[in-house]
């Protein structure tokens, strides 16, 4: 899968914060995600639909925390019980991939980065990840960059 590198601004996203020794894309922590979704979307939510990995805990190679939730443009739009999350501006890679299961879709998005990372292809900054969905059967991966890849 191949990607590209763009610029982009500070993201604030708020909501559910759900906390794994690795991203819970597979096994047993989606179902875990997949409550979460579901509970965040039965509700009004101020903006659209975003997912930010922080909180990088070197020490296990991990991200500590996952905010299922939505993009704030404000302080104001953030609902009362919502943890609020700051993903710096930077250059990401972007990932974007469409299918019928966007929770598979989000996993094929993320082997993909992983092999970019283990390939050398893009070095990865740990600044903050995001995961933006354009419709219902898409999802565009940001990953955060140390500096430009090699190729992409």
């Amino acid at each position: 899968m191949d990607f590209n590198v763009v610029d982009r601004p500070e993201t604030l996203v708020a909501g559910t914060v759900l906390r794994s020794p690795a991203l819970a894309v597979e096994g047993p922590r989606r179902a875990k995600v997949e409550e979460a979704w579901k509970r965040n979307l039965a509700r009004k939510l101020p903006g659209p639909p975003t997912t930010a990995y922080v909180d990088h805990a070197p020490e296990i190679n991990s991200y500590l925390t996952h905010i299922v939730g939505y993009r704030c443009h404000t302080l104001a739009d953030l609902l009362p019980g919502d943890v609020l999350a700051r993903v710096p501006a930077g250059r990401f890679a972007r990932f974007t991939l469409s299918g019928d299961n966007l929770g598979d879709t989000i996993v094929t998005i993320w082997r993909a980065v992983w092999d970019a990372e283990a390939a050398g292809r893009l070095v990865r900054g740990y600044t903050g990840d995001v995961e933006h969905y354009p419709d219902a059967r898409t999802a565009e991966v940001f990953v955060a960059l140390a500096h430009e890849p090699v190729d992409g």
